[in-house]
């Protein structure tokens, strides 16, 4: 424990060094923040995507993707400055490796939960809009956690099995693939056959998840509700986060054998 405790310190004080945090991790998702609420606001509520109980959830998800890239620069500049390869010769075991960049990348991700719901709050204030509740809040954050868990391991998988150059291209695309199938800022209800398919993907079940928490509604002014939908997508959510889990451990383990 001790041994994973200081790799994390020392993990934490790249990380913080690096612009790229500050930048995308906290900035990128408040400024889409403000940008659709102003939108919302000069179209008059026309568009309930853009309403800050449901606009969040769709922000908060797709913040998460940046701690995914961060960790895939971070994992792949380590395996390129050849650091890692004189770890594995010090006492730490595998599981200290990976806990050393998930646990920072979770916090990372809860810090980033915490801003999304402050922040949100206040351009609700000024907005006049409705907000939600303490408990909400909290429901929302735990609703979130599945998809959070999911990125970390899925930068650190891309990280470690991808070089430095490579690994933040891919990442990009991961990126964009979550913000538009994950309907962050569009209404996917209305698309038909195309919201069929982000059902079986993790974006958009994990979106539903936290308007349902956060009691949105639909375009048409349905709410959105638990139903069988939204139980196959957590299921479908939590089997695509267990393979990255695992793809990422057993990828780690392969490349510190070789």
């Amino acid at each position: 424990m001790r041994r994973m405790l200081t790799f994390l310190n020392r993990n934490f004080k790249e990380m913080i060094r690096d612009p790229i945090v500050y930048i995308f991790c906290l900035g990128f998702p408040l400024v889409m923040l403000i940008m659709f609420s102003v939108i919302n606001h000069f179209t008059s509520g026309a568009t309930p995507t853009f309403e800050p109980v449901s606009l969040i959830p769709g922000i908060m998800m797709f913040s998460f993707t940046f701690v995914m890239l961060e960790l895939s620069l971070q994992v792949s500049k380590d395996k390129t400055s050849a650091l890692l390869k004189r770890l594995y010769t010090s006492p730490m075991r595998p599981i200290d490796f990976i806990l050393g960049y998930a646990i920072l990348g979770i916090l990372v991700g809860l810090a980033q939960a915490i801003c999304t719901i402050f922040f949100g709050y206040i351009v609700s204030l000024i907005q006049g809009s409705g907000y939600f509740n303490f408990g909400r809040c909290m429901l929302l954050i735990v609703t979130q956690m599945p998809i959070l868990i999911f990125f970390v391991f899925l930068g650190i998988l891309c990280g470690t099995a991808l070089n430095e150059k490579s690994a933040p291209g891919i990442c990009s695309i991961l990126i964009s693939a979550a913000g538009v199938l994950g309907g962050s800022w569009m209404p996917l209800e209305t698309m038909g056959g195309f919201k069929s398919f982000c059902n079986f993907l993790p974006f958009y079940p994990s979106v539903c998840l936290g308007r349902i928490a956060t009691n949105a509604t639909y375009v048409s002014g349905e709410v959105y509700s638990f139903s069988n939908i939204s139980i196959v997508g957590l299921v479908l959510l939590i089997v695509y986060t267990i393979v990255v889990l695992v793809g990422g451990v057993l990828i780690f383990n392969r490349r510190k054998d070789n």
